[in-house]
């Protein structure tokens, strides 16, 4: 279980993640160890990812940005996926939406991936996966694909048109989400990986 925030920290929050909402409390913040947080759950409980990822397009396309593209005004989004109180049920974090300061080219967006979800409910998190949006019509990039990113067994990434791909790191293969199940589109050789 996560500790309670200082009020220098509820005031950070604040600033990163903008008072909508007429003041609601923020859905991500840094912590006084600079970690990025995100409140759990947004979404769940769900049986599986194939039900989970689906849902979680859908609500993260609604988000300012999220399907403008590589325009200014896009954005990509990123949140955790998880499992709590060692209960077999999969949930989605809210997302966050810090930005890495470091320009990709042809305009492309990042999104600086969360490490800690904040959930009430939960005694005991077990982080799953990590996801976010891409706000073109496109799959994994190289950068998504590189060893030195990957922190979780799997990453799960959507776009605007809510096709989901999932990538298992240790199997080295990019799944897409087809008639309600992961099937395989790709290997991921260690060139691409970085390794």
């Amino acid at each position: 279980m996560n500790a309670p925030r200082s009020p220098l920290v509820l005031l950070a929050s604040l600033l990163l993640g903008g008072c909508a909402g007429g003041g609601a409390p923020s859905t991500f913040w840094r912590d006084d160890q600079g970690r990025i947080v995100v409140a759990g759950p947004m979404l769940g409980p769900h049986d599986s990812l194939t039900t989970l990822a689906p849902a979680l397009c859908e609500a993260i396309r609604q988000r300012p940005g999220a399907t403008a593209g590589n325009k200014r005004e896009g954005q990509e989004y990123c949140g955790l996926i998880y499992q709590r109180n060692h209960e077999p049920a999969f949930f989605a974090s809210h997302p966050a939406s810090i930005s890495s300061p470091r320009l990709l080219p042809g305009g492309r967006k990042s999104c600086s991936l969360p490490s800690v979800v904040s959930d009430p409910e939960a005694q005991d998190i077990r982080i799953h996966a990590d996801y976010h949006s891409h706000p073109s019509i496109t799959t994994f990039s190289n950068e998504d694909l590189q060893a030195a990113r990957q922190r979780y067994y799997f990453r799960v990434m959507f776009n605007p048109i809510c096709e989901v791909y999932l990538y298992d790191f240790q199997e080295r293969t990019v799944y897409e989400l087809k008639d309600g199940a992961f099937k395989p589109s790709r290997r991921i050789t260690d060139d691409r990986r970085g390794e």
